[in-house]
């Protein structure tokens, strides 16, 4: 018997390092501490942001032009595996710190076309980020069930990552006294 199976509707996901992150972060090392960390009101103290209105562009108002150009490089990558030809976008980003007990509830940032995370500071254990599978019919199947789960990825510094901006993810609390920063960002597309 010949057969195959046919996986539909893949979600991908884009995985790599920075080529330079000691460059990126000596960049960064320079604004971090000007930065005024806050949290978001509706969340409670779930975590803290260095823009809790998600509104600006951290990149940009700091001036961190290799950070940029570097999520760029990555950016054109993961349009190239995904056959989509760049084109002008809009580009928000905001750094996210993790201290002691803090975490990142279930969430998306649809209508972004595009979302992505960079490493700053971790240790690696400081919380894991979980994607949510976005089928929501898997569990309503005994043989599918096995499917309808998270998959995680442990941080480690200079890692990026860049995934649809409608795919549910969120941050399991940090245990340990590291703290955790990572930038965070949004890229959508103009028509």
């Amino acid at each position: 018997m010949t057969y195959r199976i046919e996986h539909l509707f893949t979600t991908p996901l884009y995985s790599s390092s920075v080529s330079n992150f000691s460059v990126i972060k000596d960049n960064i090392d320079k604004c971090i501490e000007k930065i005024d960390f806050r949290y978001r009101e509706q969340w409670g103290k779930t975590h803290l942001l260095s823009d809790p209105t998600f509104a600006e562009d951290i990149l940009k108002k700091y001036r961190l032009n290799v950070v940029k150009k570097e999520i760029e490089n990555h950016l054109k990558q993961y349009c190239k595996e995904l056959g989509f030809s760049m084109r002008p976008y809009d580009f928000t980003s905001w750094f996210i710190m993790m201290r002691n007990g803090d975490y990142a509830h279930f969430h998306d940032h649809a209508p972004s076309d595009l979302s992505g995370v960079l490493y700053y500071k971790t240790n690696s254990a400081d919380g894991d980020i979980h994607f949510h599978a976005p089928h929501p019919f898997f569990k309503m199947s005994k043989c599918f069930s096995n499917y309808d789960r998270s998959w995680k990825h442990t941080p480690q510094e200079g890692k990026v990552l860049l995934f649809p901006g409608w795919l549910q993810h969120g941050v399991a609390s940090n245990m340990t006294d590291n703290i955790r920063i990572a930038l965070s960002f949004n890229i959508d597309f103009k028509e």
